[in-house]
């Protein structure tokens, strides 16, 4: 007999079915209310669970509170695993008002929900992107997420900062019992932008040579999918009273740039070249101004959380998994 009933908001997108995965190989039941179920490429990740019949697809629109109450009723939602939201930062500055409806109001009614049909906990997803810009490192969640005079570098950042502080309202006013985990360069096979290290990894795979114009010396810290997945389901079983933050940075606490990325698959899957410029776009140098080295401290002493795939580790699965999946 299963668990009690999870529900995942874009359970059907990269980050979300890993997420489904652990849960039901916990032994949870898994509502994934999203748009359209998952792609085939991602569904086999689900299918390899003994436990795959324990994820129920429910079609809908985070924006529709009536549908989305009528779900959590239905199915006995006691936790929820807010994934669902448009993520694009440089999209999200050609689309504004889209990016708030989506990331804002459909937080909105994540909390309304909960806060109504008494859920007991939920977990939103966040991002480093609530930084406008670094202040210090490393970073922190401490760190200010509003600068006077230094705006956001995409409307999907602010849209995630504002996110966070409507949770922090629910909980403290509402009794909603909220804790949101920050992501950083989540990757892993099924993974849908490419950060370099997709396109680095399938190209090679496929044989074929790979070149970006810009971004060598753009640093991120890059977080292996299952590490991210980790720090949710932490903070998804936490005990409230472990909880004293609940914001909490989950990434690797590591930086690398484009071209240390680039090495790293080289050597991995040698063959096909793979050349990136230096030099940083526009987008690319707003996106640096909000990247540093990150203290993880936090995760580990109220969530347990610690990750266990280096850089080299997670490129390492990445590659045996598209191997299984895609057949390369």
């Amino acid at each position: 007999m299963s668990k009690e009933c999870v529900m995942i908001t874009g359970g059907s997108g990269f980050i979300g079915i890993y997420i489904m995965k652990k849960m039901i190989d916990e032994g949870y039941t898994v509502v994934n209310y999203d748009l359209a179920p998952p792609p085939a490429e991602l569904q086999k990740i689900l299918d390899d669970s003994d436990n795959a019949g324990n994820v129920i697809y429910e079609r809908g629109n985070l924006l529709d509170l009536p549908d989305l109450l009528i779900a959590g009723k239905k199915h006995k939602v006691k936790r929820i695993v807010h994934m669902a939201a448009f993520f694009d930062p440089a999209e999200s500055n050609r689309r504004p008002y889209f990016t708030y409806q989506v990331n804002v109001q459909g937080t909105i009614n994540i909390m309304e929900m909960a806060r109504l049909i008494n859920c007991d906990r939920v977990v939103n997803i966040s991002s480093i992107g609530v930084y406008p810009e670094k202040q210090y490192e490393p970073m922190d969640e401490k760190h200010p997420m509003f600068i006077p005079g230094a705006g956001h570098g995409s409307h999907y950042g602010s849209s995630k900062a504002a996110s966070e502080l409507i949770g922090q309202a629910y909980c403290r006013n509402n009794g909603v019992s909220y804790v949101s985990v920050r992501f950083s360069g989540v990757y892993g096979y099924g993974m849908r932008y490419s950060m370099f290290i997709k396109d680095m990894i399938e190209n090679g795979l496929n044989g074929k040579d790979t070149e970006f114009g810009s971004g060598g010396d753009l640093t991120r810290d890059y977080t292996y999918v299952k590490d991210s997945v980790e720090g949710v389901y932490r903070a998804l079983m936490a005990d409230d009273k472990d909880l004293v933050n609940r914001t909490y940075l989950t990434t690797s606490g590591e930086l690398y740039s484009g071209t240390q990325v680039a090495e790293i698959v080289k050597e991995m899957i040698p063959g096909p070249q793979i050349t990136i410029a230096p030099e940083l776009s526009e987008f690319e140098q707003k996106d640096m101004a909000k990247r540093g080295k990150i203290d993880i401290s936090l995760a580990k002493d109220e969530l347990g959380y610690e990750p266990r795939y280096s850089l080299q580790d997670g490129i390492k699965e990445y590659i045996e998994i598209y191997k299984k999946y895609a057949g390369a």
